[in-house]
């Protein structure tokens, strides 16, 4: 596994601050990706990108255009879902540009993932705590943004992405590469003892590995996402070399990004975005 080593750098400035970057997408030639993060000072709240109320929608755009400047992608080409913890992928086509992008009930549809291989469709998904993925088929020339909460993770989200991309693009698992961005850490992230069920159903032919995603450290069980992605992605077809994954927990480093468990139900959101760009320098 490959630990995400781009920095986050915070700032008070109105202008473009440098998003979070994996290091194994950005050696794809053809991929813009770029995370964002919480920076105290950034507009109205924080540099949130998260258009729904309670939050400032015109000040969510603007916070939307300085971060895609930043990432060298368009905001008017954005596409969000409306997104519901569940396992659904939707395919996005290029006459699907900019939905969701200023108004988030003009969004694709309700589901998960997206995934597309139309060029200079930006790809968003929206976080606080739940892990983004993107993903990224240099062969096929085809990529995803998935939201994967605990729900989605039991759920099998990214091996249900990873498949969808199998069946529309023609992708081999093998070929395609993950960044697991920053999520609530398994030391944060308490659960009751259904998802800890739910979670070893879910993960039954993996065997014993399965209990790497479950720790108990006191009276109640928590839960490790991204251990549990990365196992998922793996079993989906994805080479260990080809997953990057982030040691960030949003609920510990709650001053530098957006989180639920931290901050309350009206916390701000960061994005997780990407595109396929037809200009490869």
């Amino acid at each position: 596994m490959i630990q995400a080593t781009a920095a986050i750098q915070r700032t008070t400035r109105l202008d473009s601050p440098p998003p979070l970057r994996s290091a194994l997408l950005s050696g794809v030639p053809f991929v813009r990706h770029g995370l964002t993060f919480r920076v105290p000072g950034m507009g109205k709240a924080e540099g949130n990108i998260g258009l729904g109320t309670p939050r400032d929608r015109k000040d969510a755009w603007e916070m939307r255009k300085l971060w895609c400047a930043s990432i060298g992608v368009d905001p008017e080409r954005i596409v969000t879902m409306g997104q519901v913890h569940g396992n659904d992928v939707i395919r996005v086509y290029a006459e699907d540009a900019g939905k969701g992008s200023r108004n988030p009930g003009s969004h694709v549809g309700y589901a998960d993932a997206l995934i597309t291989d139309a060029p200079n469709v930006v790809l968003m998904t929206l976080h606080a705590d739940c892990q983004p993925i993107l993903l990224v088929d240099p062969v096929r020339r085809a990529i995803g943004a998935i939201h994967s909460g605990w729900r989605g993770t039991v759920a099998d989200v990214g091996g249900e992405a990873v498949a969808s991309m199998r069946t529309e693009f023609g992708s081999e698992p093998v070929d395609i590469l993950a960044f697991l961005g920053p999520a609530i850490g398994p030391g944060e992230n308490e659960v009751g003892d259904e998802v800890i069920e739910a979670w070893l159903a879910q993960a039954d032919n993996l065997g014993r590995v399965a209990h790497d995603a479950v720790l108990k450290p006191g009276h109640k069980h928590h839960f490790d996402v991204p251990t549990a992605n990365r196992l998922l992605l793996m079993r989906a077809g994805l080479s260990v070399e080809h997953i990057e994954s982030s040691d960030i927990c949003t609920k510990t480093q709650k001053n530098s990004w957006f989180s639920h468990r931290g901050h309350g139900p009206n916390a701000g959101r960061e994005g997780a975005l990407i595109a396929i760009a037809d200009d490869e320098s």
